[in-house]
């Protein structure tokens, strides 16, 4: 298939999934999250509002300000997948895509609980009451980052046992993916 043939089918197949993905279950409306993690010493919480843009499918630029969410990891730049039939997709692309259409147009609240030491902030985004981690692992687009929060282990099982997003094909974990990019450099 040529490249110009998978950027049509990308085309075509991203709002396809996008459709498909908004029929997720009301397991990604609720999160524990809160009750599993509190605020980190010396960063009180801090609330954000305003229009939001997806830069990953993990990742938020509101106002200018970048919000990693919380307790999700999505697929990298560069990381490709297979969809159900063998065919290679970007991943990161297509997360990216439904992390934009669920926060298009919306004004979105972040709750940052979390500097790390590079200065990301992390925290839990939510439109209209939806918290987004939570929305984009139910829908499959992300895997719950359990090592950091058990919060959205429902959400990725009901995914993962309906075959819905990176759970449809084969994905590896970008964790991995990033490990095994970083043993194959340094080689």
């Amino acid at each position: 298939m040529t490249s110009r043939a998978c950027s049509e089918t990308m085309l075509r197949v991203v709002p396809v999934l996008v459709v498909l993905t908004l029929a997720a279950p009301a397991v990604a409306q609720t999160n524990q999250s809160a009750k599993s993690r509190g605020p980190v010493a010396n960063t009180p919480d801090q609330t954000i509002k305003g229009s939001a843009m997806a830069v990953e499918g993990d990742l938020l630029t509101i106002n200018g300000m970048a919000v990693r969410l919380m307790g999700i990891d999505a697929p990298d730049p560069g990381q490709k997948c297979k969809n159900r039939y063998g065919h290679e997709l970007d991943c990161f692309k297509v997360a990216t895509a439904v992390l934009a259409n669920m926060v298009k147009g919306e004004e979105v609240t972040c709750t940052i609980t979390e500097q790390d030491r590079t200065g990301e902030k992390k925290g839990e985004c939510r439109v209209h009451g939806v918290d987004l981690g939570a929305a984009m692992v139910a829908r499959g687009w992300a895997f719950q980052y359990a090592s950091l929060s058990p919060a959205y282990q429902k959400g990725e099982s009901y995914a993962q046992s309906k075959r819905l997003g990176l759970w449809a094909g084969q994905v590896e974990k970008p964790w991995q993916w990033r490990s095994r990019q970083i043993r194959q450099t340094a080689k």
